[in-house]
Protein backbone atom coordinates (compact mmCIF):
# COMPACT_ATOMS: atom_id res chain seq x y z
CA UNK A 1 0.00 0.00 0.00
CA UNK A 2 1.22 3.14 -1.31
CA UNK A 3 2.34 6.13 1.21
CA UNK A 4 -0.82 8.98 1.99
CA UNK A 5 -0.25 12.04 -0.40
CA UNK A 6 0.70 14.95 2.48
CA UNK A 7 -2.05 17.27 0.64
CA UNK A 8 -4.60 16.89 -2.04
CA UNK A 9 -6.27 19.69 -3.39
CA UNK A 10 -9.41 18.98 -5.25
CA UNK A 11 -10.27 22.02 -7.88
CA UNK A 12 -7.87 23.52 -10.36
CA UNK A 13 -9.71 26.53 -10.40
CA UNK A 14 -8.58 29.90 -9.29
CA UNK A 15 -8.40 28.95 -5.53
CA UNK A 16 -7.52 25.30 -5.89
CA UNK A 17 -4.58 26.16 -8.10
CA UNK A 18 -3.02 29.13 -5.15
CA UNK A 19 -4.12 26.50 -2.22
CA UNK A 20 -1.89 24.01 -4.16
CA UNK A 21 1.02 26.42 -4.69
CA UNK A 22 1.29 27.87 -1.08
CA UNK A 23 0.90 23.88 0.24
CA UNK A 24 4.13 23.56 -2.14
CA UNK A 25 5.37 26.45 -0.73
CA UNK A 26 5.05 25.63 3.01
CA UNK A 27 6.68 21.88 1.67
CA UNK A 28 9.07 22.72 -0.50
CA UNK A 29 12.93 22.80 0.61
CA UNK A 30 14.55 25.54 1.51
CA UNK A 31 17.78 25.18 -1.57
CA UNK A 32 16.26 24.02 -4.06
CA UNK A 33 12.54 25.07 -3.52
CA UNK A 34 10.76 21.68 -4.62
CA UNK A 35 9.26 19.22 -3.21
CA UNK A 36 9.21 15.78 -3.20
CA UNK A 37 7.30 13.70 -5.21
CA UNK A 38 3.80 13.10 -3.60
CA UNK A 39 3.43 15.77 -1.05
CA UNK A 40 1.17 18.14 -2.83
CA UNK A 41 -1.23 16.36 -5.77
CA UNK A 42 -3.90 19.02 -7.78
CA UNK A 43 -7.10 16.80 -8.71
CA UNK A 44 -9.22 18.83 -12.12
CA UNK A 45 -11.94 16.95 -12.80
CA UNK A 46 -11.69 18.18 -16.44
CA UNK A 47 -9.36 18.09 -19.46
CA UNK A 48 -8.25 22.07 -18.73
CA UNK A 49 -7.40 23.93 -15.45
CA UNK A 50 -8.46 27.49 -14.71
CA UNK A 51 -11.19 27.86 -16.98
CA UNK A 52 -12.22 30.59 -15.33
CA UNK A 53 -9.44 32.06 -15.24
CA UNK A 54 -8.35 32.28 -19.06
CA UNK A 55 -12.02 33.78 -20.10
CA UNK A 56 -12.60 36.18 -17.26
CA UNK A 57 -12.76 39.77 -17.81
CA UNK A 58 -13.12 39.48 -22.07
CA UNK A 59 -10.23 36.93 -21.96
CA UNK A 60 -7.99 39.96 -20.14
CA UNK A 61 -8.59 38.66 -16.69
CA UNK A 62 -9.30 40.92 -14.14
CA UNK A 63 -6.73 39.79 -11.64
CA UNK A 64 -7.90 42.23 -9.16
CA UNK A 65 -9.65 45.19 -7.58
CA UNK A 66 -7.77 48.29 -6.92
CA UNK A 67 -9.61 48.50 -3.73
CA UNK A 68 -12.02 46.39 -1.88
CA UNK A 69 -13.56 46.41 1.54
CA UNK A 70 -15.78 43.79 3.28
CA UNK A 71 -18.85 45.73 1.78
CA UNK A 72 -17.73 44.82 -1.63
CA UNK A 73 -18.87 41.58 -0.29
CA UNK A 74 -22.27 39.15 0.56
CA UNK A 75 -22.75 36.26 2.97
CA UNK A 76 -25.30 35.21 5.22
CA UNK A 77 -23.04 34.32 7.61
CA UNK A 78 -20.81 36.37 10.19
CA UNK A 79 -19.82 39.90 8.92
CA UNK A 80 -16.94 39.43 11.58
CA UNK A 81 -15.52 36.12 9.86
CA UNK A 82 -15.69 38.10 6.11
CA UNK A 83 -13.59 40.80 7.79
CA UNK A 84 -11.31 38.22 9.59
CA UNK A 85 -10.52 36.60 6.53
CA UNK A 86 -9.87 39.50 4.47
CA UNK A 87 -7.32 40.93 6.84
CA UNK A 88 -4.93 37.46 6.43
CA UNK A 89 -4.22 38.68 3.05
CA UNK A 90 -4.08 42.47 2.37
CA UNK A 91 -5.01 43.66 -0.86
CA UNK A 92 -1.03 45.49 -1.08
CA UNK A 93 0.12 42.00 -0.69
CA UNK A 94 -1.80 40.15 -3.35
CA UNK A 95 -0.15 42.75 -5.56
CA UNK A 96 3.51 42.31 -4.32
CA UNK A 97 2.85 39.00 -4.29
CA UNK A 98 1.92 38.82 -8.25
CA UNK A 99 4.31 41.38 -9.44
CA UNK A 100 7.60 40.65 -7.63
CA UNK A 101 6.70 36.73 -6.52
CA UNK A 102 5.09 35.30 -10.04
CA UNK A 103 6.51 37.76 -11.85
CA UNK A 104 3.46 39.08 -13.54
CA UNK A 105 3.70 42.66 -14.21
CA UNK A 106 -0.22 44.47 -13.69
CA UNK A 107 -1.89 47.35 -14.57
CA UNK A 108 -4.74 49.91 -13.26
CA UNK A 109 -7.75 50.53 -15.53
CA UNK A 110 -10.84 52.48 -15.55
CA UNK A 111 -12.99 51.35 -12.92
CA UNK A 112 -11.10 50.35 -10.41
CA UNK A 113 -9.87 46.99 -11.97
CA UNK A 114 -6.52 45.91 -12.30
CA UNK A 115 -5.15 44.01 -15.05
CA UNK A 116 -2.29 41.52 -16.15
CA UNK A 117 0.15 43.93 -18.86
CA UNK A 118 0.04 40.53 -20.74
CA UNK A 119 -3.86 41.22 -21.16
CA UNK A 120 -3.92 37.55 -21.54
CA UNK A 121 -6.45 35.08 -18.87
CA UNK A 122 -4.91 32.25 -20.50
CA UNK A 123 -1.53 33.48 -19.64
CA UNK A 124 -2.11 34.15 -16.19
CA UNK A 125 -3.41 30.14 -16.15
CA UNK A 126 -0.38 28.93 -17.68
CA UNK A 127 2.07 30.74 -15.29
CA UNK A 128 0.20 29.18 -12.22
CA UNK A 129 0.05 25.60 -14.19
CA UNK A 130 3.65 26.29 -14.54
CA UNK A 131 5.17 27.45 -11.08
CA UNK A 132 2.90 24.65 -9.82
CA UNK A 133 4.63 22.20 -11.84
CA UNK A 134 8.20 24.02 -11.25
CA UNK A 135 7.98 23.24 -7.22
CA UNK A 136 7.07 20.07 -8.09
CA UNK A 137 3.47 19.68 -7.66
CA UNK A 138 1.46 16.74 -9.38
CA UNK A 139 -1.09 17.88 -11.45
CA UNK A 140 -3.58 15.36 -12.57
CA UNK A 141 -6.59 16.36 -15.10
CA UNK A 142 -9.72 14.21 -15.74
CA UNK A 143 -9.89 13.13 -12.19
CA UNK A 144 -13.05 13.43 -11.17
CA UNK A 145 -13.91 13.02 -7.48
CA UNK A 146 -17.27 10.74 -7.17
CA UNK A 147 -16.87 10.15 -3.23
CA UNK A 148 -14.63 10.91 0.32
CA UNK A 149 -14.38 8.78 3.41
CA UNK A 150 -12.87 9.55 6.07
CA UNK A 151 -9.94 7.42 7.20
CA UNK A 152 -7.48 6.92 10.00
CA UNK A 153 -4.76 8.77 8.13
CA UNK A 154 -6.76 11.17 7.07
CA UNK A 155 -9.24 10.79 3.67
CA UNK A 156 -9.39 8.24 1.32
CA UNK A 157 -10.73 9.73 -2.42
CA UNK A 158 -12.73 7.66 -5.32
CA UNK A 159 -12.99 8.71 -8.57
CA UNK A 160 -15.89 8.22 -10.86
CA UNK A 161 -13.29 5.70 -12.89
CA UNK A 162 -13.13 3.29 -10.02
CA UNK A 163 -9.34 5.21 -8.82
CA UNK A 164 -8.83 5.18 -5.12
CA UNK A 165 -6.01 7.95 -3.42
CA UNK A 166 -5.19 8.77 0.24
CA UNK A 167 -4.31 11.64 1.70
CA UNK A 168 -3.51 13.24 5.42
CA UNK A 169 -5.07 16.25 4.60
CA UNK A 170 -7.49 17.37 2.06
CA UNK A 171 -8.35 20.96 0.69
CA UNK A 172 -11.93 21.52 -1.68
CA UNK A 173 -12.06 23.71 -4.17
CA UNK A 174 -14.50 22.67 -5.79
CA UNK A 175 -16.42 25.92 -7.36
CA UNK A 176 -19.81 26.45 -7.03
CA UNK A 177 -23.01 25.65 -10.07
CA UNK A 178 -21.96 28.76 -12.06
CA UNK A 179 -20.97 28.01 -15.88
CA UNK A 180 -20.86 24.33 -15.05
CA UNK A 181 -19.15 23.87 -18.74
CA UNK A 182 -15.74 25.50 -16.94
CA UNK A 183 -16.17 22.29 -14.44
CA UNK A 184 -18.00 23.99 -11.86
CA UNK A 185 -21.22 21.79 -11.60
CA UNK A 186 -22.20 21.62 -7.80
CA UNK A 187 -20.59 18.66 -6.69
CA UNK A 188 -17.96 19.98 -4.51
CA UNK A 189 -21.01 20.94 -1.88
CA UNK A 190 -22.01 17.01 -2.43
CA UNK A 191 -18.41 16.08 -0.87
CA UNK A 192 -18.52 18.34 1.34
CA UNK A 193 -21.89 16.87 2.51
CA UNK A 194 -20.70 13.77 2.51
CA UNK A 195 -18.39 14.76 5.54
CA UNK A 196 -20.59 16.64 7.77
CA UNK A 197 -21.38 19.85 5.95
CA UNK A 198 -24.55 21.70 5.53
CA UNK A 199 -25.18 23.84 2.41
CA UNK A 200 -26.86 27.33 2.42
CA UNK A 201 -29.44 27.48 -0.39
CA UNK A 202 -27.42 28.30 -3.30
CA UNK A 203 -28.35 30.97 -6.53
CA UNK A 204 -27.28 32.50 -9.16
CA UNK A 205 -25.45 35.52 -8.47
CA UNK A 206 -23.73 37.95 -10.83
CA UNK A 207 -25.62 37.30 -13.53
CA UNK A 208 -28.88 39.13 -15.93
CA UNK A 209 -32.18 39.49 -15.12
CA UNK A 210 -35.08 38.51 -17.46
CA UNK A 211 -37.61 40.77 -18.27
CA UNK A 212 -41.44 40.30 -20.75
CA UNK A 213 -41.36 43.83 -21.19
CA UNK A 214 -41.54 44.09 -24.96
CA UNK A 215 -40.76 47.60 -25.20
CA UNK A 216 -37.56 47.53 -23.35
CA UNK A 217 -36.45 44.55 -25.67
CA UNK A 218 -36.92 47.12 -28.99
CA UNK A 219 -34.18 49.12 -26.88
CA UNK A 220 -31.60 46.27 -27.04
CA UNK A 221 -28.03 47.38 -27.13
CA UNK A 222 -28.75 50.89 -25.22
CA UNK A 223 -26.14 51.48 -22.91
CA UNK A 224 -27.26 53.80 -20.04
CA UNK A 225 -25.04 54.96 -16.03
CA UNK A 226 -27.63 54.46 -13.66
CA UNK A 227 -27.83 54.31 -10.18
CA UNK A 228 -29.18 51.26 -8.70
CA UNK A 229 -30.76 50.52 -5.42
CA UNK A 230 -32.35 47.00 -3.96
CA UNK A 231 -35.30 47.39 -1.77
CA UNK A 232 -36.80 45.04 0.27
CA UNK A 233 -39.68 45.86 2.43
CA UNK A 234 -39.29 49.15 1.57
CA UNK A 235 -35.61 49.51 2.40
CA UNK A 236 -32.86 50.44 0.59
CA UNK A 237 -30.45 47.67 1.11
CA UNK A 238 -27.65 48.66 -1.17
CA UNK A 239 -27.09 51.35 -3.73
CA UNK A 240 -24.01 52.32 -5.91
CA UNK A 241 -23.64 53.47 -9.39
CA UNK A 242 -22.87 51.90 -13.09
CA UNK A 243 -24.00 51.28 -16.51
CA UNK A 244 -26.89 49.50 -17.14
CA UNK A 245 -27.15 47.42 -20.60
CA UNK A 246 -30.51 46.76 -22.05
CA UNK A 247 -30.60 43.55 -23.77
CA UNK A 248 -33.22 40.92 -26.21
CA UNK A 249 -33.95 38.86 -22.74
CA UNK A 250 -33.91 41.69 -20.29
CA UNK A 251 -31.01 43.82 -18.42
CA UNK A 252 -27.09 43.43 -18.04
CA UNK A 253 -24.11 45.27 -17.42
CA UNK A 254 -22.31 45.95 -14.30
CA UNK A 255 -25.38 47.30 -12.71
CA UNK A 256 -27.31 44.59 -12.94
CA UNK A 257 -24.85 41.77 -12.60
CA UNK A 258 -23.99 43.76 -9.11
CA UNK A 259 -27.46 44.09 -8.36
CA UNK A 260 -28.47 40.74 -9.13
CA UNK A 261 -27.98 38.44 -5.66
CA UNK A 262 -30.75 40.87 -4.25
CA UNK A 263 -33.24 39.33 -6.76
CA UNK A 264 -32.00 36.47 -7.35
CA UNK A 265 -31.51 35.89 -3.51
CA UNK A 266 -34.42 37.85 -1.63
CA UNK A 267 -36.75 38.97 -4.55
CA UNK A 268 -35.82 41.88 -4.05
CA UNK A 269 -37.06 44.98 -6.41
CA UNK A 270 -34.42 46.84 -8.27
CA UNK A 271 -34.91 50.25 -8.49
CA UNK A 272 -33.51 52.98 -11.09
CA UNK A 273 -32.17 56.14 -10.93
CA UNK A 274 -31.63 56.68 -15.05
CA UNK A 275 -28.44 58.67 -15.68
CA UNK A 276 -27.64 58.51 -11.95
CA UNK A 277 -29.33 61.62 -11.43
CA UNK A 278 -31.25 62.71 -8.18
CA UNK A 279 -34.79 64.23 -8.41
CA UNK A 280 -33.04 67.64 -7.57
CA UNK A 281 -30.79 67.22 -10.14
CA UNK A 282 -33.65 66.27 -13.15
CA UNK A 283 -35.59 69.23 -11.63
CA UNK A 284 -32.76 71.82 -12.33
CA UNK A 285 -32.21 69.81 -15.68
CA UNK A 286 -36.08 70.32 -16.27
CA UNK A 287 -35.95 74.03 -15.45
CA UNK A 288 -32.58 75.01 -17.36
CA UNK A 289 -34.15 73.50 -20.68
CA UNK A 290 -37.84 74.85 -20.21
CA UNK A 291 -38.11 76.12 -23.77
CA UNK A 292 -37.06 72.64 -25.05
CA UNK A 293 -39.01 69.72 -26.19
CA UNK A 294 -39.37 66.85 -23.77
CA UNK A 295 -37.80 64.20 -25.63
CA UNK A 296 -34.42 66.47 -26.52
CA UNK A 297 -34.10 68.06 -23.01
CA UNK A 298 -34.22 64.47 -21.53
CA UNK A 299 -32.08 62.98 -25.01
CA UNK A 300 -29.11 65.54 -22.84
CA UNK A 301 -28.24 62.93 -20.96
CA UNK A 302 -30.23 59.72 -21.68
CA UNK A 303 -29.63 57.80 -25.07
CA UNK A 304 -32.88 59.67 -27.60
CA UNK A 305 -34.80 55.63 -27.36
CA UNK A 306 -34.44 55.51 -23.91
CA UNK A 307 -35.94 59.30 -23.31
CA UNK A 308 -39.05 58.54 -25.96
CA UNK A 309 -39.70 55.27 -24.07
CA UNK A 310 -39.46 56.29 -20.68
CA UNK A 311 -42.06 59.48 -21.39
CA UNK A 312 -43.89 57.78 -23.36
CA UNK A 313 -44.55 55.12 -20.21
CA UNK A 314 -45.53 58.48 -18.48
CA UNK A 315 -48.23 59.09 -20.47
CA UNK A 316 -46.79 61.89 -22.08
CA UNK A 317 -45.96 63.48 -25.49
CA UNK A 318 -41.94 64.00 -26.51
CA UNK A 319 -42.77 67.32 -28.53
CA UNK A 320 -44.37 68.92 -25.23
CA UNK A 321 -42.36 71.57 -23.94
CA UNK A 322 -40.80 71.25 -20.49
CA UNK A 323 -42.07 74.63 -19.01
CA UNK A 324 -45.69 73.57 -19.90
CA UNK A 325 -45.43 70.49 -17.56
CA UNK A 326 -48.01 70.27 -14.94
CA UNK A 327 -46.92 70.01 -11.83
CA UNK A 328 -48.76 66.52 -11.70
CA UNK A 329 -47.00 65.71 -14.80
CA UNK A 330 -43.40 66.67 -13.90
CA UNK A 331 -44.12 64.52 -10.61
CA UNK A 332 -44.53 61.89 -12.40
CA UNK A 333 -41.54 62.46 -14.75
CA UNK A 334 -39.52 63.13 -11.82
CA UNK A 335 -40.29 59.85 -10.41
CA UNK A 336 -39.85 57.79 -13.52
CA UNK A 337 -36.54 58.93 -13.92
CA UNK A 338 -35.39 58.37 -10.40
CA UNK A 339 -36.98 55.93 -8.88
CA UNK A 340 -38.47 53.20 -11.91
CA UNK A 341 -38.92 49.54 -10.90
CA UNK A 342 -37.32 47.67 -13.18
CA UNK A 343 -39.82 44.69 -14.81
CA UNK A 344 -37.72 41.76 -13.82
CA UNK A 345 -39.46 38.08 -13.66
CA UNK A 346 -36.72 35.88 -13.50
CA UNK A 347 -32.51 35.55 -14.26
CA UNK A 348 -30.71 33.73 -16.80
CA UNK A 349 -29.71 30.88 -14.08
CA UNK A 350 -26.75 29.24 -13.70
CA UNK A 351 -25.44 29.08 -17.35
CA UNK A 352 -24.02 31.96 -17.44
CA UNK A 353 -24.15 33.78 -13.37
CA UNK A 354 -20.72 34.62 -13.14
CA UNK A 355 -20.37 33.50 -9.43
CA UNK A 356 -22.54 31.06 -7.00
CA UNK A 357 -24.32 32.43 -4.13
CA UNK A 358 -24.54 30.71 -0.79
CA UNK A 359 -22.68 27.35 -0.69
CA UNK A 360 -21.07 26.11 2.77
CA UNK A 361 -21.73 28.49 5.85
CA UNK A 362 -18.54 30.31 7.28
CA UNK A 363 -19.46 29.22 10.48
CA UNK A 364 -18.69 25.68 9.31
CA UNK A 365 -14.93 26.79 8.85
CA UNK A 366 -12.27 28.07 11.19
CA UNK A 367 -11.34 31.72 9.96
CA UNK A 368 -7.88 31.42 11.07
CA UNK A 369 -7.24 28.31 9.14
CA UNK A 370 -10.05 27.61 6.86
CA UNK A 371 -10.24 24.22 8.30
CA UNK A 372 -13.50 21.95 9.35
CA UNK A 373 -15.34 21.75 11.97
CA UNK A 374 -17.08 19.05 10.62
CA UNK A 375 -13.98 17.12 9.55
CA UNK A 376 -10.63 17.74 11.15
CA UNK A 377 -7.71 17.67 8.53
CA UNK A 378 -10.31 18.86 5.75
CA UNK A 379 -9.95 22.45 4.60
CA UNK A 380 -12.33 24.55 2.36
CA UNK A 381 -12.06 27.62 0.19
CA UNK A 382 -13.24 30.00 -3.00
CA UNK A 383 -16.39 29.97 -4.32
CA UNK A 384 -18.04 26.60 -2.45
CA UNK A 385 -17.87 29.31 0.63
CA UNK A 386 -21.35 31.28 1.52
CA UNK A 387 -19.69 34.75 0.30
CA UNK A 388 -19.16 36.35 -2.91
CA UNK A 389 -18.10 39.86 -4.38
CA UNK A 390 -19.63 42.26 -6.81
CA UNK A 391 -18.14 42.88 -10.40
CA UNK A 392 -14.58 44.00 -10.80
CA UNK A 393 -12.46 41.50 -9.89
CA UNK A 394 -13.37 40.89 -6.41
CA UNK A 395 -14.77 36.99 -6.43
CA UNK A 396 -11.02 36.65 -7.70
CA UNK A 397 -9.79 38.30 -4.57
CA UNK A 398 -11.94 36.10 -2.68
CA UNK A 399 -10.38 32.90 -4.45
CA UNK A 400 -6.57 33.65 -3.97
CA UNK A 401 -7.08 35.21 -0.22
CA UNK A 402 -9.51 31.72 0.96
CA UNK A 403 -7.09 29.18 -1.53
CA UNK A 404 -3.55 30.85 0.11
CA UNK A 405 -4.90 30.31 3.25
CA UNK A 406 -6.43 26.82 3.06
CA UNK A 407 -3.47 25.63 1.53
CA UNK A 408 -1.31 26.83 3.61
CA UNK A 409 -2.94 25.73 6.78
CA UNK A 410 -3.26 22.44 5.28
CA UNK A 411 0.48 22.15 5.67
CA UNK A 412 1.12 23.72 8.91
CA UNK A 413 -1.89 22.79 11.03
Amino acid sequence: MSEPVEVVVVGGGAAGMMAALWAGRALADSDSGKIQEGKVTLLESGSRMGVKIAASGGGRCNILPTQAEYTDFHTSGSVNVLKRLMRTWRLSDQRSFFEHELGLPLKEEEDEKIFPVCESGADVRDLFRNVLEGIGVSIQKDWKVSSIEKTEQGFQLESDSGTRLDCKKLVLACGGQSVPASGSDGSGYQLAKQLGHKLTPTYPALVPLTSKDKDFAELSGVSVEVTWRAILNTSVQEERTRDLLITHQGFSGPAILDASHWFTRDGAAIQISWGGGSSEEWEMHLNAKSRRELQKALSDILPKRLAQLLIEKVGLRAEMRCGNLSRGQRMRLVDTLCHFQLPVNGDAGFDVAEVTGGGIPLNEVNPSTLESRCAPGLFLCGEMMDCTGRMGGFNFLWAWITGRLAGESAVKN
